[in-house]
């Protein structure tokens, strides 16, 4: 049998937090992932695996920079020169929804032949390491998708191993307030008894689904709903005893939430207890601090640089205050700033995927000035 290498969502090309920018101008959580990804294909190589999977999502979107679709050209390049082979799939991420619009694992797809990538919205069938991979990308419609695995199941059967990668939803996952782009959802039941194993991407944590199927998780966490206490990384998969092995990711930067409560406490007194409660946090850690029962005249009164300044280890704190209600009764409404100030500060907290951040608020202002014009 074989020991496989199993890679999940790296996301490269996402840029969040568009303020924090290293010496030389680039978004440092970007780097962040980048550098995740780095580490997961030294790591692969370091492990000497019989081959390697990648789980959907390596890039973030479909028209990914030079810059990050090279930095994926030399990681397969890595991975060649140590003699590993693999199977790669699209994500919901990084399919296009028009065909014509071409894909990067497209232009990948003309430079290795040491890695076969199912992209084209159709399910392959590839032998690695003597383990029959089952390779199903994503596809438009969810129809789609179950007419890919009923394909790929016809294709089983014999001594081999039948190994199912997908990059999709199990409806069997906890219940969450949002749903992602394109995103598939299926019952485990569909994978259940026609696959001797599951590998499966979109989930960013590492978790054991059922006896036969598992997600390997994200490299890295991107935002706090990417459950930031469950280590990232990749994961090993040995066909012969059916388990699977999580490998952490040691440059994962931290991401702490922390909750105060702020009942009756005075401006400095909110700085003070913030300070406290972010004592022992690493050194460039991502903060995030929710204010309980918060005095809104209190907090308004704060500077986002006065909270930064309590937690001087984090490359950035982000405050979330619930107001008490005897207090929303006898303040004023929340200050609002310009509609062209309100556009910024909303484009400054997307992430905009292939998008000039400066053009977009200059663009959204030009339209606003235009419809101020409009009005009698």
């Amino acid at each position: 049998m074989a020991r496989l290498v199993a890679l999940g969502d790296a996301h490269l090309g996402r840029t969040h937090l568009a303020h924090l920018r290293d010496d030389e101008g680039r978004n440092l959580r970007e780097e962040d992932f980048l550098r995740s990804f780095d580490w997961a294909v030294d790591e692969s190589i370091r492990r000497e695996p019989d081959g390697f999977i990648w789980l959907g999502d390596i890039f973030d979107h479909a028209r990914p920079t030079y810059r990050t679709f090279s930095r994926v050209l030399m990681g397969l390049k890595r991975l060649r020169d140590a003699g590993l082979r693999g199977v790669a799939i699209s994500g919901n991420h990084d399919t296009p929804r028009i065909r014509g619009t071409g894909s990067p694992y497209q232009a990948l797809e003309e430079v290795f032949d040491h890695v076969e990538l199912a992209w084209s919205m159709q399910a392959r069938t590839i032998d690695l390491a003597g383990v029959r991979v089952h390779a199903i990308p994503q596809t438009l419609t969810l129809d789609d998708f179950r007419s890919e695995l009923d394909r790929a199941v016809g294709r089983t059967g014999g001594d081999a191993t039948d190994l199912l990668i997908a990059h999709v939803a199990l409806t069997s996952l906890p219940s969450r307030d949002w749903r992602d782009m394109n995103e598939l959802e299926i019952e485990e039941g569909a994978f259940d008894g026609r696959f001797d194993l599951v590998m499966l991407g979109h989930y960013h944590v590492f978790q054991k689904v059922s006896k036969r199927t598992w997600y390997a998780g994200s490299t890295d966490t991107f935002s706090f709903a990417d459950t930031p206490e469950a280590p990232k990384g990749l994961a090993v998969l040995d066909t012969d005893t059916a388990r699977v092995e999580h490998v952490s990711d040691p440059f994962e930067r931290p991401l702490v939430a922390l909750s105060v409560e702020a009942a009756g406490l005075s401006p400095g007194e909110l700085v003070d207890a913030v300070g406290r409660a972010a004592e022992g946090i690493l050194d460039g850690s991502v903060v995030k601090v929710y204010l309980e029962h918060a005095d809104a005249a209190s907090f308004r009164q704060v500077s986002r640089e006065g909270f930064e300044e309590a937690v001087p280890g984090a490359i950035h704190v982000q405050v979330e205050a619930e107001f008490g209600a005897e207090t929303m009764q006898v303040q004023g409404a929340a200050a609002i700033r310009s509609l062209e100030g309100e556009w910024a500060a909303f484009v400054e907290r997307q992430d905009l995927a292939g998008l000039e951040r400066d053009r977009v608020v200059a663009i959204g202002a030009r339209l606003l000035d235009e419809a101020k014009g409009d009005t009698v």
